[in-house]
């Protein structure tokens, strides 16, 4: 469907993609140089256990259990620095949750260009209905003045300073589950006004949804991808010092570093 900005009629949006799913703690880790692991191998204090790692990671990190309660990973080639998990229950919880998450999104049928992976699953009223809600749902989620979120491009830096203060202290998978759709839907209608563009909101045969894009009106060879930014934030992969306006704006083509670099950036 193609949707222009106009007003949609309010059906009582429950948001289970957002408030049902608890976000969980990170868990405590410190970087750990080279020298420091070699010492506490010597002493038996970080005992190899290759047992514990998972079968995806094998030939890629070693794992050592360290003093009986901690887990230090480090990658196998460059046995330089690692990572050392304060507690090992707290790893295995957080690798429990990535394994459940890959088997939903296993468990899902979903198209090539789908804008999200399996596990996030949102119907298409829902997310039209994101749209025209997503300032106030937003503010509220990330206690935001709501006079800061005016759907322009200023308004990404104060969106994008209080989702880096929610990253700093939870799981950056969980949270992409319980807002990405969200953030997604509100840079969407950023892009959308900045260009004067249109949605364009695919579905499936279950009505859930698929891809969503922002297409230029006078344009619409032209078409752009809502869900990368904070996608690519989550992940990690950009550039360092990046925020959310600068992913938003990279969109847009508006930075020298997205020439020759568009397929990274999703750009059609």
């Amino acid at each position: 469907m193609i949707w222009n900005g106009l007003s949609i009629p309010k059906m009582g949006l429950t948001m289970k993609n957002c408030n049902n799913i608890e976000m969980m703690k990170k868990p405590k880790t410190k970087q750990i140089k080279s020298k420091q692991i070699e010492e506490w191998i010597s002493e038996g204090r970080a005992v190899l256990r290759n047992d514990l790692r998972p079968g995806d990671m094998e030939g890629w990190s070693d794992y050592y259990l360290f003093d009986k309660d901690g887990l230090i990973i480090r990658t196998t080639f460059e046995r330089q620095n690692g990572i050392l998990y304060e507690k090992y229950s707290e790893y295995k919880e957080f690798d429990k949750k990535i394994s459940e998450r890959a088997n939903r999104a296993n468990q899902q049928s979903i198209s090539s260009d789908a804008s999200f992976p399996g596990y996030i699953q949102v119907t298409v009223k829902e997310f039209e209905i994101m749209i025209a809600e997503s300032d106030k749902i937003l503010a509220t989620e990330f206690s935001i003045s709501l006079g800061l979120l005016g759907y322009s491009m200023p308004s990404l830096i104060y969106l994008d300073k209080a989702i880096k203060k929610v990253l700093k202290k939870f799981d950056a998978g969980d949270f992409e589950e319980k807002y990405a759709v969200l953030i997604s839907a509100y840079c969407g209608e950023v892009l959308r006004r900045k260009i004067d563009g249109t949605w364009k909101i695919t579905g499936n045969a279950d009505g859930r949804l698929d891809q969503i894009l922002i297409v230029e009106k006078a344009n619409p060879e032209y078409s752009y991808r809502p869900e990368m930014p904070i996608a690519l934030i989550l992940s990690g992969d950009v550039p360092r010092g990046s925020n959310l306006k600068i992913e938003v704006d990279a969109q847009l083509h508006k930075y020298g570093f997205i020439k020759g670099n568009e397929e990274h950036y999703g750009i059609k």
